[in-house]
């Protein structure tokens, strides 16, 4: 498959994780919350390790990183649940984590 399609693929879920993310955080969500929560989360991981695999990069430092954003990215919710962190700082976290892996793809700093 064209990498292209992976690049749209891990996008796509991105906004799936995100969409999912929301809801559950405001609350109105429920298992339509959560079901795009997890589908995203695993349509990201196999689109991008697809998308790597296809580009060659093997696994450079900021690939690595990603993978460890994507874990925080999946724990959010149970971190909420188990209030360990409030809606707020979980959202704020989560806008920070997407920042962090927009920037790790684009600069690939290490």
């Amino acid at each position: 498959m064209d990498p292209t399609y992976y690049k749209l693929i891990h996008v796509v879920g991105a906004l799936l994780l995100f969409c999912g993310l929301g809801g559950m955080l405001a609350g109105k969500g429920g298992k339509l919350a959560g079901m795009l929560h997890g589908i995203g989360l695993l349509a990201m991981l196999v689109a991008g390790i697809g998308f790597a695999h296809k580009s060659g990069y093997g696994w450079p430092g900021w690939l690595l990183a990603k993978i460890g954003v994507w874990v925080l990215l999946g724990a959010l919710p149970f971190l909420v649940k188990r209030g360990i962190l409030g809606a707020l700082g979980a959202l704020v976290l989560a806008l920070g984590l997407g920042a962090t892996a927009v920037w790790l793809a684009q600069a690939k700093p290490f």
